[in-house]
């Protein structure tokens, strides 16, 4: 008798746990037929492009029309989903099979067995319309992990399913290329087989689980926000690790507030290319009131240039203060240091954290991303005159202004020379630069600058030590301007 109460107990138990066993994933455009609006708004949103497998020879595929031009300090450009071409040394988009990304900030691309292709032009930066390296490696290939995929696909696993057999780059497989609808909802089987099975709204997925790093790691606090050290233009500066949104929001008093990535964004639409991504209610004005700048204004400076600075960076850097993703910290430390002082370097592994307040958890942002994004000529020290109570006390920028309002390309100091000299030239806006000295008859001898350059002042020196007596052109181009001079070299 037992047994057979145990035997009809275990079958009652399977059949009221069969439904969750049994999900599966069918697939975003399932969905479609009775959330059409919601599935087109995520449709052109970026989830659905982290990664596309190519086929028939075509190259990736990206809305149409979609197009943004960002202002940011002295820094313009402008954002449009697509790639040109194959990356290096690939003749064809056949011998390309998956391409991750391209949306809004950079594309990667595995060949056709699944491998990560890697090395010298092997990154296509939207924002910059530049190709370059990934991964500082020799050229080749490398496994496209499940650490990494489970990010840029829906129903990932590290378990190899027949459909990849055909990839061995690929660690193992997934349902669903790109971030479908299932990858927050969970698989939608029996909601398809009855709509009145609904799964959760939340939760399955949330966006922290590929917006943030190092959960669950060995590190006392494991809500750390990864920096990046670089050489931007000349600068020694760096940028927080892409994807560290959670991160930085669990360092803030929003978290501590309660709100939610869904305070701010609708998760189903873009917050690229102006497709409402970013809820126009609330908004910083609905609890921080008469927090504008005295002498600042809205049409300097927003709340979000200074307390969500593009200080976070996945493709680019634009200038040494500017990439191309926002910090989500708020916080804005009024202190005289930069943010290489204002760094966690103890950990073993050799990562570089930003710091956290031990009694509280919050984080901040240093002056140089708040404030030297657009006062570019200026330091740290300079901008902690002004930092603390700015909202009360206020600071004019109407005047001294440090961004100039014309090129210029200045005759090289001193003229006649010997061996070197000095030439200085002048941005008001953000440009691709070029400087080269041709000699009289017209032969190129050097390039001083081909790079691109955000607004302000710049010098180059040039050294003629193994060139001849006699004069020499030197040429400065950029999109908009171009002026050449003569300089005399006299030995």
């Amino acid at each position: 008798m037992k047994l057979i109460q145990l035997f009809l107990i275990t079958i009652i138990f399977l059949a009221f746990n069969w439904s969750s066993l049994a999900q599966t994933y069918v697939g975003s455009q399932a969905c479609q037929t009775c959330h059409s609006g919601i599935h087109n708004d995520w449709n052109t949103s970026g989830h659905p492009y982290k990664i596309q497998k190519l086929e028939n020879g075509q190259g990736p595929q990206y809305p149409a029309g979609l197009t943004s031009t960002k202002v940011i300090g002295p820094v313009t450009y402008t954002i449009q989903p697509g790639v040109p071409q194959p990356p290096k040394g690939f003749a064809s988009w056949q011998e390309i099979g998956f391409v991750m990304g391209g949306y809004h900030s950079n594309a990667r691309f595995l060949n056709t067995q699944g491998y990560i292709i890697i090395g010298d032009s092997t990154q296509y930066n939207i924002p910059t319309n530049k190709w370059v390296r990934y991964i500082q490696s020799p050229p080749g290939t490398q496994q496209y992990a499940y650490s990494c995929y489970k990010c840029h696909t829906t129903g990932a696993s590290p378990t190899k399913t027949p459909a990849f057999e055909p990839y061995p780059g690929i660690e193992g497989s997934w349902a669903e290329a790109g971030v479908g609808c299932e990858a927050c909802h969970g698989p939608a089987s029996d909601h398809i087989s009855n709509p009145t099975n609904k799964p959760p709204k939340d939760g399955y997925a949330t966006c922290n689980n590929c917006h943030a790093r190092d959960r669950g790691t060995q590190y006392t606090w494991n809500y750390r926000v990864e920096w990046l050290p670089t050489t931007v233009q000349s600068v020694s500066t760096g940028f927080i690790r892409h994807r560290e949104q959670g991160d930085m929001m669990y360092a803030s008093k929003h978290h501590l507030a309660n709100m939610t990535c869904k305070t701010c964004h609708n998760p189903h639409k873009s917050v690229y290319y102006e497709l409402g991504g970013i809820k126009t209610s609330p908004n910083c004005e609905t609890c921080h009131t008469n927090k504008i700048i005295p002498g600042h204004g809205n049409d300097k400076a927003t709340c979000t240039d200074c307390h969500m600075p593009n200080a976070a960076r996945n493709a680019d850097a634009l200038s040494p203060y500017v990439s191309e993703q926002s910090a989500h910290f708020w916080k804005i430390l009024t202190d005289p240091i930069t943010m290489f002082e204002n760094l966690d370097t103890t950990v073993a592994s050799g990562k570089k954290f930003i710091n956290v307040d031990g009694t509280t958890g919050l984080s901040g942002l240093t002056l140089d991303y708040t404030c030297l994004q657009c006062h570019v000529t200026q330091d740290v020290i300079w901008a902690a005159q002004y930092a603390d109570n700015i909202h009360d006390n206020g600071v004019s920028v109407e005047d001294g202004n440090d961004i100039p309002t014309a090129y210029h390309l200045a005759q090289n100091y001193p003229n006649p020379f010997n061996p070197s000299t000095r030439i200085d030239f002048v941005l008001p806006e953000a440009s691709q630069v070029k400087i080269d000295v041709f000699s009289i008859s017209g032969e190129l001898i050097a390039t001083l600058v081909d790079e691109y350059l955000i607004a302000g002042y710049y010098q180059r020196d040039f050294n003629a030590d193994n060139l001849t007596s006699g004069v020499y052109l030197y040429r400065m181009t950029t999109d908009n301007f171009s002026k050449v001079k003569k300089m005399t070299l006299i030995k």
